[in-house]
């Protein structure tokens, strides 16, 4: 089980994807994920889960990512976010905006305690946030909260600019401290050492909706020991990213199912020179990466193609300009051509006499990375583009990214849940350059929004992002949770909780 780590919150840039409509292209060899035997389950066997016994179980501190799969079980947030990345609210009832979109006020569901009894306060929701506000986990996310107030059943959260879509960022676990333990959660369970070991006891409010009265936690400090734990069934269901090399280890029988992130992969262009400070030979580029293909075959459908910074389920997501972007050789041909390039009899572009040229540089950590390197390079020649893969060690790699020393580099970033794309358009992730004196405003305006005037902003907003690309989106990547075969149905996982409709399971072993 592995996952991306805070890392890419700052400088994850690792890999990218390509475009999709249906139009003949290099199709890359595929890159299958395991396939597992369909074994039915023992009966006897358990549901159980794995926990690192060397890192905390504190859902706001932590940074275990085993560890941390476990937080939905035990917490809750003010808010949780569907597959669409929709916020629905848990333990928030209502929400009022300020006129000038600056304060929110969240009046808290009325009835909620924590697993030993205790109400929740919005005293409690206060310390989990400004807790939150400190850790690696959620400070860059919460960097726009001023100051968060408790009033009598309510949390007031002061901006210091708007943001119309704020709870997308309140799904942070709502904690009651217990000296040096794990805190206190208002969720499904609680964790208890039942002398022989740690497991997750049901909550009271809860036990007569769950599937499992006690899930076993099994210890497993390292991700080779998980994956022998999956394998001999002492751990019977695990998270891992298909596009990390972790997940090739899982052999045993299993089922998969995927759910979206955050996680964007995409290419990024020297935007201050070379032939890619043009905002059309960027157009071009773009339309030729054919996304579908790259999500199809070298992540193995753990994916979801996107030609715009924002995930294509989202409501925000404005189809029209995506698709300026979209997969189109022929279109990304005479691009090049009103830029002033020229075909060769060779079927190379030509400038000022010079084949046209670009240099792809790529993090060579990962086979994954490296392969759909080599398949953009493809896509390109088949243009008429001239390109130089370089495979670059991450030091090598990130001194490049910091010099400037490419035309395009392959990058990847785990974006907020509001889709917020500043740091990567105007923020210290634009690492080719990229400016306008549009995209401010354009920006405030979008994320000031909210209703139907924030799908209009959104138009704005990305109807100047397809014309300038400063990014050329791919895809954002899937992860999965994998069930030991036969074990449990109706699984509907999502980013922030893999058990989100647990209640619903058909437990069958």
């Amino acid at each position: 089980m592995h996952r991306l780590t805070a890392l890419a919150l700052a400088l994850c840039l690792v890999l990218t994807g390509c475009a999709g409509q249906a139009q003949p292209s290099a199709e890359p060899t595929s890159t299958p994920a395991p396939t597992p035997t369909a074994t039915p389950a023992a009966a006897s066997q358990p549901f159980a889960l794995s926990y690192d016994p060397g890192a905390t179980l504190h859902p706001i501190t932590g940074t275990s990512q085993v560890n941390l799969d476990l937080a939905p079980l035990v917490y809750q947030g003010l808010y949780a976010l569907d597959n669409a990345f929709v916020p629905q609210p848990v333990l928030a009832q209502s929400a009022q905006v300020s006129e000038d979109g600056r304060v929110w006020t969240i009046t808290l569901a009325q009835g909620v305690t924590f697993s030993d009894g205790t109400p929740l306060t919005a005293g409690h929701v206060v310390s989990s946030l400004n807790t939150a506000a400190a850790s690696t986990l959620y400070a860059s996310r919460l960097a726009g909260v001023s100051g968060v107030q408790a009033g009598d059943g309510q949390v007031m959260i002061t901006l210091s600019v708007p943001n119309g879509n704020l709870p997308a960022l309140l799904d942070i676990p709502i904690v009651l401290e217990q000296g040096s333990g794990a805190p206190l959660g208002t969720g499904r369970y609680r964790f208890a050492d039942t002398g022989e070991g740690l497991e997750l006891q049901a909550n009271g409010a809860y036990a007569d909706r769950l599937p499992y009265q006690s899930i076993p936690l099994h210890p497993t400090a390292t991700a080779d020991e998980r994956i022998a734990a999956f394998d001999s069934g002492e751990v019977t269901a695990v998270t891992t990213d298909f596009s990390s090399p972790y997940a090739l280890g899982y052999s045993s029988s299993y089922e998969t199912y995927d759910y979206p992130t955050t996680n964007l992969l995409y290419v990024g262009f020297r935007t201050t020179g070379g032939v890619c400070q043009s905002a059309q030979v960027r157009q071009a580029f773009s339309q030729v990466f054919d996304r579908n293909s790259v999500v199809r075959s070298l992540l193995s459908g753990h994916g979801e193609a996107a030609c715009l910074p924002i995930f294509p389920r989202h409501a925000d997501y404005p189809a029209a300009a995506a698709e300026k972007l979209d997969y189109d050789v022929q279109a990304a041909a005479q691009l090049l051509e009103g830029s002033g390039f020229s075909k060769g009899e060779d079927g190379l572009f030509y400038q000022g006499g010079s084949p046209v040229s670009v240099k792809l540089i790529v993090n060579s950590d990962n086979t994954a990375r490296q392969n759909i390197a080599d398949f953009l390079a493809r896509s390109l020649t088949s243009l008429g583009v001239q390109v130089e893969v370089r495979k670059l060690a991450w030091e090598d790699y990130n001194n490049a990214l910091l010099s400037g020393q490419y035309d395009l580099y392959l990058g990847e970033v785990r974006m907020t849940a509001d889709f917020d794309p500043t740091a990567l358009l105007a923020g210290n992730l634009n690492y080719g350059g990229y400016a306008s004196q549009q995209l401010p405003t354009l920006l405030g305006q979008w994320k000031a929004a909210q209703g139907e005037a924030r799908n209009q902003a959104a138009q704005a907003l990305y109807d100047l992002f397809a014309q300038e690309v400063p990014i050329a989106p791919l895809c954002f990547h899937n992860e999965s949770m994998l069930v030991r075969w036969g074990m449990v149905t109706n699984l509907i996982p999502t980013r922030g909780d893999p058990y989100w409709n647990m209640e619903a399971w058909q437990h069958t072993s």
